[in-house]
């Protein structure tokens, strides 16, 4: 769980070429969902306190990539063992021959 005070940020770290798509947060009072941008910092500011328990991540990459959920603006997906403001990551499966995999992930915090 991670308890967010009103005007505090979340941040969706991903790389990979094309790396576009949604995710949903599970909060205890409602649920946020947010378009994520490609091979960037994705932000979201609270403007009431929630405890988010989960995320729901649906994406497509054209090239291997991944998504970092992180309580602080910079990433840290290149390092091999982040720091507790890393929450969660997911790999992002590269295009094959049949075209880009849509990949959904289901994550507790």
């Amino acid at each position: 769980m991670i308890p967010v005070a009103a005007g505090s940020y979340l941040y969706f770290h991903t790389s990979g070429a094309g790396n576009t798509g949604y995710i949903t947060l599970k909060g205890a009072k409602r649920n946020y969902v947010m378009t994520l941008a490609a091979a960037t910092a994705n932000a979201y500011q609270f403007f009431t306190s929630d405890k988010i328990t989960g995320a729901y991540i649906s994406t497509k990459c054209a090239a291997a990539g991944a998504v970092e959920i992180s309580t602080t603006g910079t990433t840290q997906l290149s390092t091999g063992t982040p720091d507790a403001s890393v929450r969660a990551r997911v790999d992002i499966e590269a295009v094959t021959t049949s075209g880009l995999p849509q990949q959904n992930y289901q994550v507790d915090l």
